[in-house]
């Protein structure tokens, strides 16, 4: 590849590039949709499974409330206390219509009842089928479910696995059956039992798939006991079955579903297990789907993929041609001014990224020369500098000498409040003309918040109050100075300007391992959206390099220079406000010890 053009150079990369880019974005999105698809088809399979199973759970509370209201039946009461006293057939016959017309009131209106079954406590059973009155004797204590009946408590039921049974007319149905004990009212003593035969057609119609789209040909819907009993399959292939495969155990780790191998293929599954019935509500989603899903997904990423690796190559090709031209010239220019000769320019070509090279190019031979001419001035810049040090030097001095008589004097006249304001603003002035540029310990820091407070306190008297709160160990720390006065400054100047009593400061320093976090917080009226945003562009893009010097601009703006110059971009100041909620304004630094700081910045 060295000895091709830096055109076709460019291309070849820019083309490799770019597939490569785009070859990995297409397997990220290709997985991300496919686990996204599993995700959406396990997410309505547990909506579904988990309806289907509430609405079962309804269905079957139905169901027992038509259980008790026969249970409750004064007439069926009566009948079966009656019926150990019979004498007579035609006795028997008055008791068998009177418990049939009881039933047909309760049960005709429902087209989902087959069968209600009255066992007497003497084996008889008295019953309504819908599709006619049959008499027929049976002896309860054949039935293999008799055991389990007479555990059951005096307001429970147990709910039978699905067969098949006969109706009158021939017609052989597939029904599930609820039983329960009778009782009579009030002695509460066992008098019979009752067995309600549901048409398991009835499920069909309660348990609808709605809005899957073409995902419903891919589902299955099962309605197991705990015996594996297959209650009700949507597609009745199974309904009645016992099948394995689906031991309790598989879902013992999966609280709503996962993946299984059933009959040696794949399947998601959902799984919801009713407390009313006991029954677990299973929905099956054949592995068949996600091939097909995942294989529409590939296809059409490939598509894509493939039209634009052909676009990026036209367009490698045409900005290769574009940007070798204007370099190939630059490289000449470049040369010459090797040899020295810094007079040679660019001229601008209207191409946007050449054309800012061709101005970095400019500038850059214009900083050569204007850095060649600073190099024989810097001695008689530096000359001027200390001569104007020794000035500032005699200001300050003057004014300390200044404020400390003003100090004795009012402490003779006994003006304590005058003394008191001389004495902290003397502090003040000391600190502020003193090695500004060197980091301090955030107790001096605080110290000169506490003379700046001292004097403002004087100035607006109730006005307001300042609240600190320092963590242990973290005044250690060292930062730059008068990094907090100007927030607390304009806390108060700012944010409590509409404060005539009552005004709040809050200072809190806390320390997080190796960071300690500033805040003051004010409890004025805000500041308004649109403000704030410019705010926070301001500060977002300042540059360290407009500050003139380092005693310069001491408000928010150099304050978030000053950081990010000295601890880097993620540290220095955010703004949170709300209008009528106040104003906390955080700074963030990095926990320094004296022996953290670079040589020449201690304290």
């Amino acid at each position: 590849m060295k000895s091709f053009s830096l055109k076709m150079k460019l291309f070849i990369t820019i083309t490799i590039v770019n597939v490569i880019i785009i070859s990995i974005i297409a397997i990220a999105i290709y997985i991300s949709n496919v686990n996204e698809m599993k995700k959406q088809a396990e997410s309505l399979s547990n909506i579904l499974s988990t309806q289907f199973s509430r609405t079962i759970d309804l269905y079957f509370q139905d169901i027992e409330r038509l259980s008790l209201a026969i249970f409750t039946d004064p007439y069926l009461q009566e009948s079966l206390l009656v019926e150990t006293k019979i004498g007579t057939a035609y006795e028997a016959y008055l008791i068998k219509n009177s418990v049939y017309n009881r039933l047909f009131n309760h049960v005709y209106p429902r087209k989902d009842i087959e069968r209600i079954t009255i066992y007497t406590n003497e084996n008889i059973a008295y019953e309504y089928v819908k599709q006619g009155n049959v008499d027929i004797i049976y002896l309860l204590e054949e039935q293999k479910w008799k055991k389990e009946l007479d555990s059951l408590s005096k307001n429970e039921f147990m709910l039978l696995p699905t067969t098949e049974t006969t109706l009158a007319n021939g017609e052989k149905r597939k029904v599930v059956s609820l039983v329960r004990n009778i009782y009579n009212i009030p002695q509460r003593q066992k008098i019979g039992s009752m067995k309600i035969d549901i048409n398991i057609d009835a499920f069909t119609n309660l348990l609808e798939f709605e809005d899957v789209n073409e995902l419903e040909e891919y589902m299955q819907l099962l309605i197991m006991n705990e015996d594996r009993n297959v209650i009700f399959d949507y597609d009745e292939e199974l309904t009645g079955a016992k099948i394995d495969g689906f031991d309790s155990s598989i879902f013992l780790n999966q609280s709503d579903g996962g993946e299984l191998v059933w009959k040696e293929d794949q399947y998601l599954y959902t799984y919801n297990k009713s407390p009313q019935t006991g029954w677990d509500t299973i929905i099956l989603i054949d592995d068949d789907f996600i091939i097909y899903e995942r294989n529409q997904i590939l296809l059409f990423i490939f598509s894509t993929g493939l039209i634009a690796i052909v676009l990026i190559a036209l367009v490698s090709y045409f900005l290769s041609y574009q940007i070798a031209k204007p370099l190939r010239e630059l490289t000449l220019k470049m040369e010459g001014v090797e040899q020295g000769d810094l007079t040679k320019r660019m001229n601008f070509t209207g191409n946007k990224e050449m054309d800012i090279v061709t101005r970095v190019y400019n500038n850059m031979l214009e900083s050569i020369n204007r850095l060649i001419r600073e190099v024989y001035e810097s001695k008689i810049t530096e000359k001027n500098a200390k001569i104007s040090a020794l000035q500032s030097q005699i200001n300050p001095h003057f004014l300390y000498n200044t404020l400390n008589v003003m100090k004795a004097i009012s402490r003779v006249k006994q003006v304590e409040e005058v003394a008191e304001i001389s004495e902290s603003l003397s502090d003040l002035f000391k600190y502020t003309m003193k090695d500004l540029d060197k980091p301090v310990p955030l107790k001096e820091e605080l110290d000169h918040i506490n003379n700046y407070i001292n004097i403002q306190k004087h100035r607006f008297m109730d006005r307001f109050i300042l609240v600190s709160d320092v963590q242990e160990g973290a005044e250690e720390t060292f930062l730059p100075k008068l990094s907090i006065q100007p927030i607390i400054e304009n806390a108060i100047n700012h944010g409590l300007a509409d404060k005539k009593i009552g005004g709040i400061v809050e200072l809190n320093v806390l320390r997080d391992k190796n960071t300690v976090l500033i805040q003051v917080k004010d409890n004025g009226n805000g500041i308004e959206p649109e403000k704030l945003k410019q705010i926070e562009n301001r500060l977002s893009y300042s540059n360290p390099i407009e500050t003139e010097a380092p005693h310069m601009g001491v408000g928010l703006i150099n304050i978030q220079q000053r950081i990010r110059l000295m601890y880097g971009p993620t540290f220095g100041l955010e703004i949170r406000s709300e209008v009528g909620s106040g104003t906390i304004t955080t700074l963030k630094i990095p926990y320094n010890s004296e022996n953290d700081l670079p040589e020449g910045r201690g304290h």
